[in-house]
C-alpha cells in the first residue's frame, strides 16, 4: 500500500491520542472519530489539516457513522487501509451485577458491542474494496479473570475478543487482518473521571501492581510497540489472536 489512512475510534482517549501522534508521525493519514469531546487532538488536527479529520460521532448510530466517514473519504480521496479501536465505554457505577441499574448494564454493551459492530462493518467497506485490511481491537486482561464490580465492562471485552476471532476467519480470504490487543492496568491520565471512579482505579490498580511481576502498569510505549507491528506490512500471518499485556502476569 502506497498510503497508509487509519481510522481511530476513540481517538480523544489517552491510547487513541497517543496512537494518533505517533502515526502521524510516520507518515499516516489519520480519521480520527470522537464522540464529543476532542480537546486531546484538537491541537494535532489544526497543525495537520491536510492529513488528520475529526469526526465527531456516536459509533452505536450506524447510519450517522457511515455517513460522516464517506463524507471525509469523498473529500480527501482517502481509502482507509487500517482501524483501530479503542472507544469503551466503562461500568462506572462500580457495582456488583446484583445491584447493577439494568439500563445502565444495556448502555455499555450497547457502546462496547454495538459500537464496534458499526466502526467494523463500515470501515470493512473500504478494506473488502481494496483486498486489504489491518485492524486491532482494543480488549482487557479483564476478559479472562473477570472483574468485580465492573460486569458489563467485562463481558463486552470478552465479547470484543470474539468478534475480532471470528472476523479474522471471514475475512482471511479478503486479505484482511485482525487481532486484538488486551491490557492489564495501564498508567493513563484518569483526570476526567469522577472523584468515586478514580479511587476505585487507585485501589483496585494498588492491588493488581502486587501480583505484576514487573511490579508496573502498563506505559503507551508498550502498547504501541506490539500494534505497531501487528498493523504492519510485516505482519501477514497472525490473525484472530488476543494479545495480553500484563508485565508477566498470568
Amino acid at each position: 500500500m502506497k498510503e497508509k489512512t487509519f481510522i481511530i475510534s476513540g481517538a480523544n482517549g489517552n491510547v487513541g491520542s497517543y496512537f494518533a501522534k505517533n502515526l502521524l508521525d510516520k507518515g499516516a493519514n489519520l480519521i480520527l472519530i470522537v464522540h464529543n469531546n476532542d480537546d486531546r487532538i484538537k491541537l494535532l488536527a489544526s497543525e495537520n489539516k491536510k492529513k488528520v479529520k475529526i469526526i465527531k460521532q456516536d459509533i452505536t448510530a450506524f447510519l450517522q457513522l457511515n455517513n460522516k466517514l464517506n463524507e471525509v473519504i469523498s473529500t480527501t480521496g482517502w481509502s482507509p487501509t487500517h482501524l483501530v479501536h479503542t472507544a469503551t465505554a466503562r461500568s462506572h457505577d462500580i457495582k456488583s451485577l446484583a445491584d447493577t441499574d439494568p439500563e445502565l448494564w444495556g448502555k455499555i454493551i450497547q457502546a462496547n458491542l454495538i459500537g464496534t459492530f458499526n466502526i467494523l462493518k463500515v470501515a470493512l467497506a473500504y478494506f473488502k474494496l481494496n483486498s486489504y485490511g489491518k485492524i486491532v481491537l482494543f480488549g482487557s486482561n479483564v476478559s479472562r479473570i473477570g472483574l468485580p464490580n465492573g460486569s458489563a465492562y467485562a463481558a463486552s471485552k470478552a465479547a470484543i475478543a470474539n468478534i475480532g476471532r471470528t472476523l479474522a476467519a471471514e475475512e482471511a480470504v479478503n486479505n484482511i487482518i485482525v487481532n486484538t490487543v488486551s491490557p492489564g492496568p495501564i498508567k493513563i491520565d484518569d483526570s476526567q473521571f469522577s472523584e468515586s471512579y478514580r479511587k476505585f482505579r487507585e485501589e483496585y490498580y494498588k492491588e493488581k501492581i502486587r501480583d505484576i511481576p514487573l511490579k508496573r502498569c502498563a506505559s503507551f510505549q508498550d502498547i504501541f510497540g506490539l500494534c505497531e507491528f501487528l498493523l504492519s506490512d510485516e505482519n501477514s500471518y497472525i490473525t484472530g489472536e488476543e494479545f495480553f499485556i500484563t508485565g508477566g502476569k498470568i
